[in-house]
């Protein structure tokens, strides 16, 4: 894993990414009316110089902002619940080497480092009411949930007695429960959900396959998540107890659908459709309708997450 350092440059704008043909656009019904709530931006990671960097975006892929210029690759964007601010991941020459939760505004600026650590931070999001960042390092030598205000202070593990491997935590909306992922006693990765004070855990899919990504619906009463159990990745969705599994996607040869994420009024889900060597940002309703292609992510696995 790595170090890393992030720069703190100024915002610039990019110019609208050109179509792929490599995969074609096939809605199965008309989108929902409306934005699905929030401002209509979103946040990804993107890279059209070769580099991971964290960018924002319509949702029709214009008016593409470059916000972060760090010397290594920058993901995994988080939104804070007012919209204002964003957590990343940023590393240092690879994202697989040790790297830090890093914060900034919406717009960029106040770029600032919170756990400036030499294990690897990721996986950070926010609780619903914008005072702690839930995150999780392998600075106890495996990856478990730690807990810190937004400016980096007050750090501690979030459930001190857990012996589970704990990794890209969700706080549910509703402030009551934390989904995760793990594959601490079982033979593949899968999800489990607890109450946010880490009491009642519980497993909440069983494979096969790897489970992961769990994203809360903002009712609280589902979690879309990722899943290669066909052999390879698709967006499913479940009730926040396991039951009523559906899947929601159904990928091309050697591509995968996977990260998904919900608009604020729960009605639509973002999506990454991963390609061999390029990404797209895919958008759909949230029982899997309507599934269509709405920018090029310039090849980087990482994001869409809806502004509020």
């Amino acid at each position: 894993l790595l170090i890393l350092l992030v720069g703190c440059g100024s915002t610039s704008q990019l110019p609208a990414p050109a179509p792929t043909a490599h995969s074609p656009a096939q809605p199965t019904a008309t989108l929902t009316p409306g934005n699905g709530g929030g401002t209509g931006l979103m946040a990804l990671a993107c890279g059209p110089s070769g580099k991971a960097e964290i960018c924002t975006s319509k949702l029709d892929g214009s008016a593409l902002r470059q916000l972060t210029h760090g010397s290594g690759p920058d993901v995994s964007p988080a939104w804070s619940p007012d919209g204002r601010r964003l957590v990343f991941r940023a590393a240092g020459a690879d994202v697989f080497e040790a790297s830090d939760i890093w914060i900034m505004h919406a717009d960029g600026s106040g770029q600032a480092n919170l756990t400036k650590d030499k294990q690897s931070n990721w996986g950070a999001t926010w609780s619903p009411d914008g005072k702690h960042i839930l995150f999780n390092s392998a600075r106890g030598g495996r990856p478990q949930l730690y807990i810190m205000n937004p400016d980096g202070s007050g750090l501690r593990r979030l459930c001190a007695h857990s012996t589970l491997w704990e990794e890209y935590p969700d706080w549910s909306p509703d402030g009551t429960k934390i989904a995760f992922m793990s594959n601490v006693g079982t033979s593949s990765w899968v999800i489990y959900v607890m109450n946010a004070d880490c009491t009642g855990l519980k497993q909440v899919t069983q494979g096969p396959g790897e489970d992961g990504g769990p994203r809360w619906s903002p009712d609280s009463k589902k979690i879309a998540f990722t899943s290669n159990r066909t052999g390879h990745a698709e967006v499913y969705m479940m009730n926040a107890d396991g039951s009523q599994l559906i899947r929601l996607t159904s990928s091309p040869k050697d591509t995968s659908f996977n990260s998904p994420d919900w608009s604020p009024d729960g009605t639509k889900l973002l999506y990454l459709h991963s390609l061999p060597h390029s990404g797209e940002i895919w958008i759909m309703n949230a029982e899997g309708s309507a599934q269509t292609k709405l920018m090029d992510a310039y090849g980087f696995g990482d994001g869409p997450v809806w502004q509020p």
